[in-house]
């Protein structure tokens, strides 16, 4: 009997140790979180170079409407009929797939495009942003999401468009094809916050990225200055 109680004190005595450790963890972890990392405020980023600038308008509205008639839809789609009648099967008959927000990037409301692109965009798409976070990883920043303002364009809404946006183009468009899609220069969204943050920084890092998937052959990219934007075709 009594090595039996002195059994069942010393398990109950290492319970209670046990209980403790836990709650002095849970109590240190509640008052000193792991830290998510700097924000883009805290950390330096050079400009853009001469020559990433220069890389950065290599390729012009024409090379990126040729690739995306190549590659792209057959025909561009004539307005958002068919996409607001049945998404899935407008999803179905033309063989693109849905873009939505995600841990890499936001999709905002949509005035002048539908949120579709083909499968190799929308691959793409994702791979820039884990590249893109790898980048923020490498140094010591917590995640941002970028924003993907235009996707694929109807006739109807290049038309709307032209009234307002000095970039569309007249009579074509490679948004027309399921290849294209523009990002924002500077709004950022901190992963699990609605509340935007606008950074060249972060701008630069995508941008630096993007140059680099468009010099392994990738896509072509085209920084437009007058609407802010990050104009990108997918090859």
């Amino acid at each position: 009997m009594n090595k039996s109680k002195k059994r069942d004190r010393i398990l109950k005595i290492l319970m209670a140790a046990v209980l403790i450790a836990v709650i002095l963890f849970l109590l240190f972890t509640a008052l000193n979180p792991i830290p998510k990392g700097k924000t883009e405020a805290e950390v330096s980023v050079p400009v853009l170079t001469k020559d990433e600038s220069r890389a950065l308008r290599r390729y012009n509205n024409n090379s990126h409407l040729e690739v995306a008639r190549i590659k792209g839809l057959k025909k561009p789609l004539d307005s958002k009929d068919d996409y607001k009648a049945n998404p899935k099967e407008f999803s179905s008959r033309y063989q693109l797939d849905e873009i939505s927000d995600n841990k890499y990037y936001e999709i905002p409301h949509l005035s002048n495009s539908i949120p579709y692109l083909q499968t190799p965009a929308k691959e793409f798409l994702n791979l820039l942003g884990e590249r893109f976070c790898e980048q923020l990883e490498e140094l010591g920043i917590e995640k941002y999401r970028y924003s993907v303002t235009s996707i694929l364009r109807t006739l109807e809404d290049q038309k709307s468009l032209r009234k307002s946006n000095v970039n569309a183009t007249p009579n074509n468009s490679s948004h027309y094809y399921g290849r294209t899609f523009d990002i924002s220069q500077t709004r950022f969204f901190e992963r699990g916050s609605s509340t935007p943050v606008y950074s060249y920084r972060l701008r630069n890092l995508l941008l630096r990225e993007l140059i680099k998937m468009q010099d392994e052959g990738k896509c072509y990219v085209l920084l437009e200055s007058q609407t802010k934007c990050i104009h990108v075709t997918v090859r």
